[in-house]
């Protein structure tokens, strides 16, 4: 009885704890996102005023540049704030990269403000993930946990943020587990739960409780026409394949401009002056395009010619290492490959017009996961943004496609491959820490199967113990590796990434 008492207890104290982190995330992600509303709003009304005066483009020009040097400076000085920030919380939770939180926490917060405030075609998903686990850490770091704790008040922060960037409580807590940590744990999901539930009760009070991204109501996808969810999956795992093939060959694009990398983000912040003039339909992540496009049917070369502009874009935007997230850019490309296949499909089938709205929400979720190789939280996302619980089955239809094609080209989660870049710039040296972490035994992998005395282990990593139905033990050289059982590695903190990619192998 003792032992129970002391097991709720535990719980108990990490509820308190995911509240805590849950109602100052919310507060500080809900700031983020009214500054980044409010900026873009002043933006495009600067725009328009100098295109209607060209004698105050000049004047524009200068306010552009002094805030495209502002951020430089931050990057120089916190090269860990620039992109998205997701592939460094999950560094950081997998041991292999150490970050400031305090000086994350305002860089990220000005920067993603100034980048996405000005328009770019960023968004605000992946520096409000970093700032709720860079919040997740502080609250540790002040209540004095250890590194256990320390990890789930990240993951927890880091749930709570996306909850309270999009309304999408589920989704945050899903992201943590599918994308980030890759199993189920009950302190892990309790904390998070908690966490993203009260951020996303303190972005409700801000925001009101419509969806990020209200469509309106859409009628039940007819069942004689699933065979365009599974050809549009096929469709959208291709572009998302391509679209990942560029921003991964984007640094070495940049790396040809003859300037520290710091400065990359001079080129975007150009660029952004003459669409804000000209194009201000196009300015911003992309959610009012994905409004746009759903309003009304556009003809298909329109369509065609958009996404061939947002596509470059984004990249350019993405790729100069500016703080920002490629949630929603990815999330308005996905919508006109939807409207485009949803154009054709009218003009060949003769489906109904009302239907276009249909494989917009389809194709959003679908490229997500082929970016992400997260199906269910793309589902859960979708579903949460728009407000549309009826559409789930078509909706798991075209992710479950993407994810299979995705995995089929070789696609690798976006996510774990900018980390590995960023790991990789890294020089490798040993650092007198040890780190434990853990591996789950795929099934059909070369570990499945495998006896202890033929896993080579490099840079005096060592397998310490095993955990097999929930039964954990001192492993020997005879002891075989079981499907789904938990393999438990020390290694030094700075060869474990090295570690991890020699396990991956295998695995």
């Amino acid at each position: 009885m003792k032992t129970l008492n002391l097991f709720e207890w535990s719980k108990i104290a990490y509820v308190a704890r995911g509240l805590l982190v849950g109602v100052i995330v919310g507060i500080v992600v809900s700031l983020f996102r009214v500054s980044i509303e409010t900026m873009l709003t002043i933006m495009r009304d600067v725009y328009a005023f100098a295109g209607n005066n060209p004698i105050w483009v000049l004047p524009l020009i200068v306010g552009i540049a002094i805030i495209a040097f502002i951020i430089a400076l931050m990057i120089r000085d916190e090269p860990d704030i620039k992109g998205s920030g997701i592939q460094d919380i999950e560094g950081q939770l997998h041991g292999v990269l150490k970050l400031n939180w305090l000086s994350i926490l305002w860089r990220k917060f000005v920067g993603g403000v100034l980048s996405i405030g000005s328009g770019l075609a960023l968004g605000r998903e992946g520096p409000s993930i970093q700032l709720g686990g860079a919040v997740g850490q502080g609250v540790n770091h002040y209540l004095k946990g250890n590194k256990s704790q320390q990890n789930i008040l990240i993951s927890a922060g880091a749930s709570a943020g996306l909850s309270a960037a999009f309304n999408a409580p589920v989704s945050g807590i899903m992201f943590i587990l599918e994308e980030v940590h890759h199993k189920f744990s009950g302190v892990l999901l309790l904390t998070a739960f908690s966490a993203s539930i009260t951020a996303n009760f303190v972005a409700y009070t801000i925001f009101g409780v419509q969806p990020a991204l209200d469509l309106g109501s859409l009628l039940q996808f007819p069942l004689e026409h699933y065979v365009h969810l599974v050809i549009m999956g096929i469709f959208v795992a291709v572009m998302g394949w391509a679209y990942q093939e560029v921003l991964m060959y984007m640094p070495k694009l940049y790396q040809k401009i003859p300037i520290p990398p710091y400065l990359y983000g001079f080129l975007p912040f150009i660029l952004v002056i003459p669409i804000g003039i000209f194009l201000p339909e196009m300015l911003g992540g992309g959610t009012g395009i994905i409004s746009l496009i759903s309003s009304g049917r556009i003809s298909t070369l329109l369509l065609v010619g958009i996404f061939l502009f947002r596509f470059v874009y984004s990249h350019i935007s993405y790729g100069s290492g500016l703080p920002g997230g490629i949630f929603i850019p990815v999330l308005s490309l996905g919508a006109l490959l939807g409207a485009i296949y949803g154009n054709g499909a009218l003009w060949i089938t003769g489906i109904e017009d009302i239907f276009i709205r249909s494989f917009i929400i389809y194709a959003m979720g679908g490229l997500l996961t082929a970016v992400t190789k997260a199906p269910l939280t793309a589902v859960m996302l979708i579903t949460e943004m728009t407000g549309t619980v009826t559409q789930l089955m078509p909706l798991a239809v075209v992710c479950l496609t993407a994810y299979v094609v995705a995995d089929f080209l070789g696609s690798d989660p976006v996510y774990e491959e900018l980390l590995q870049k960023k790991i990789h710039q890294i020089p490798k040296v040993f650092e007198g820490e040890v780190i434990e972490f853990e591996v789950s035994v795929e099934p059909d992998s070369d570990l499945d199967g495998m006896m202890a005395r033929y896993l080579r282990l490099p840079y005096g990593s060592k397998l310490v113990k095993v955990r097999r139905h929930n039964n954990e033990f001192i492993p020997h050289q005879d002891t075989v590796f079981w499907s789904g059982d938990e393999l438990f590695f020390t290694a030094d903190s700075g060869f474990v990434s090295e570690v991890k990619k020699q396990l991956d192998k295998l695995n």
